[in-house]
């Protein structure tokens, strides 16, 4: 069969406007990603940082035991989401963070967060936030005297 010169340009001008409606599509797919969470690298490891998450760059995981002892001290803490990963916790050994998932309806202590990580032997370098979901939120700290 023969196309006729009309049905051509229907043809083509159909496949314009798909590409436009997935290059669109793309393209808010991207936005809603950016809006919700953002990510960082820690040690060469690619983190998003949703909105109800705590990450923290550690020195001195070593062993799944060490996760295993962090992840039941944060669990005790009330804003902590136990749903979320492991009893609310997830650490990287390989790449030294912790990610703690985040309760809606209650206020984040970041203290207790911290004395809870130290207190387990580690040493917290950042911390990272992202609250709004437009903009991770980062806080060095220094050495505590514990480390020195």
């Amino acid at each position: 069969m023969i196309a006729t010169v009309g049905e051509s340009v229907y043809l083509e001008l159909k496949k314009e406007f798909i590409l436009r409606i997935i290059k669109s599509f793309i393209l808010i797919l991207n936005l809603t990603g950016i809006v919700f969470a953002q990510s960082v690298e820690i040690n060469g490891e690619k983190v998003e940082v949703g909105q109800e998450d705590l990450v923290f760059e550690v020195k001195g995981l070593v062993c799944s035991f060490c996760a295993h002892g962090l992840q039941k001290g944060m669990s005790k803490l009330k804003f902590v989401d136990k749903k979320k990963y492991t009893k609310g916790l997830y650490t990287d050994i390989t790449h030294q963070f912790v990610k703690v998932g985040l309760k809606k309806d209650k206020k984040l202590n970041i203290d207790k967060a911290l004395v809870t990580i130290q207190d387990a032997g580690y040493e917290v370098l950042k911390s990272y936030m992202n609250p709004t979901g437009k903009a991770l939120e980062v806080k060095e700290y220094k050495k505590s005297p514990k480390w020195k």
